[in-house]
């Protein structure tokens, strides 16, 4: 690979040993995927920071990337956490304490606080173009999809020294000739909300992975392309989609494609069942959320649980938002306000990553990408449901 001077010094240590740990983590993986280069980025997002993921060996490798000296290099954010960030949540073994260990040492490597999922929603928009270097799987899609910005899913430590060098390898998807859809979906039916635009994206991860799909689909807005990305990057590992009438880099149907394939509404419900696991007079709570919600969402659920269920909930409802929105002053009212109605508010992590679902067996959920992953990682059955179908079910 094809060092500049700075960057071989880098590598050489003369800049620190943080930073040579980076540069030959970099190296090391562009080398082996047959990057020429290094290029700059203007945002790292890094993932994998919850301790229930990473455990003792992840806290101590970042811990030693700070006590080296490590500091970012461009502007760099990191995914939810395994606990709430107001100080509340499972201490079981120390987990509280290990978890703010691991924020402690993001912090002070000049990391921004965030503990979110959607940083380009509510941290810093991607430009056109750009490079990035993203850890979360769900934004990665979503940047790449909807903002035309450039970034692989990179895997949590090549993120983190993404973050100390400022840059990032080479490839993928960082490369025009690698941004092309390979495949083409065509939906037939009403607009998709976000429940069945999610289940699209299940769909399609599945069938598809490695692949870019063109999706021919209409939607209800973007919060249901979102859903899409984020359920095929987890279904498939999708990275990025060219949805009509979205994608800024869609140019039409491509003309050649490996393969065509045609949906209807129909087969988006037999998927939907096929995907739940119960009934849903047998799920326990309800789960959204995931990615989170932006904070301005809050106040709409209290709008519409307070019309449709005045008197509360009688089984409880979870939701998701960052983190870096916990200390809003106009969040905690409306928390305490969804609160005596049966919702709770879960700044800056979710379930699949933190240890709140160990009390639950069921799950309702609207997130296609928590369908996923909750019952793969923790053996929890889930229900796909709307909002409002939870809430028809379990008013008082």
């Amino acid at each position: 690979m094809y060092l500049t001077r700075w960057e071989e010094r880098a590598y050489n240590g003369e800049y620190g040993e943080a930073l040579a740990v980076a540069m030959k983590l970099l190296v090391s993986v562009g080398e082996v995927l047959g990057a020429e280069r290094l290029i700059d980025v203007a945002h790292v997002h890094v993932s994998g920071i919850s301790y229930d993921n990473i455990g003792d060996a992840g806290l101590e490798f970042i811990e030693s990337l700070y006590t080296m000296g490590g500091r970012v290099r461009t502007y760099s954010t990191y995914n939810p956490s395994g606990t709430l960030l107001g100080g509340q949540g499972s201490d079981g073994g120390g987990f509280m304490e290990k978890q703010l260990r691991i924020i402690n040492a993001l912090r002070g490597m000049g990391f921004t606080e965030s503990a979110t999922c959607i940083p380009y929603l509510v941290l810093r928009e991607p430009r056109r173009g750009e490079h990035l270097a993203w850890g979360e799987s769900s934004a990665v899609a979503v940047a790449n999809t909807l903002y035309a910005a450039r970034t692989n899913r990179e895997a949590g430590p090549v993120a983190l020294a993404a973050a100390l060098a400022g840059r990032t390898y080479y490839w993928g998807l960082h490369l025009d000739e690698n941004r092309k859809p390979t495949v083409v979906v065509k939906y037939s039916g009403t607009p998709l909300d976000e429940l069945y635009a999610g289940i699209l994206g299940y769909l399609v991860g599945e069938l598809y992975q490695g692949e870019i799909p063109y999706i021919d689909a209409p939607f209800t807005g973007r919060r249901s392309v979102i859903s899409l990305c984020a359920a095929a990057a987890a279904s498939g590992n999708t990275a990025m989609c060219i949805v009509r009438d979205y994608s800024p880099e869609d140019h039409g149907r491509p003309g050649e494609a490996r393969d065509k394939l045609a949906l209807t509404r129909r087969d988006l419900e037999e998927k939907r069942e096929e995907i739940s696991h119960a009934d849903i007079s047998d799920a326990e709570l309800f789960y959204t959320g995931c990615p989170h919600h932006p904070k301005s969402f809050l106040q709409e659920l209290y709008s519409y649980i307070a019309a449709k269920a005045p008197h509360g909930l009688k089984k409880p409802m979870l939701v998701s938002i960052p983190g870096v929105d916990a200390r809003d002053e106009a969040v905690r009212k409306v928390s305490r306000a969804l609160a005596r109605l049966g919702v709770h508010v879960l700044p800056g992590t979710c379930l699949v990553v933190s240890r709140f679902r160990e009390s639950y067996r069921v799950v309702a959920t609207d997130s296609l990408k928590a369908a996923f992953y909750l019952p793969r990682r923790h053996g929890v059955r889930v229900v796909l449901s709307t909002i409002g179908e939870y809430v028809a079910q379990v008013k008082r």
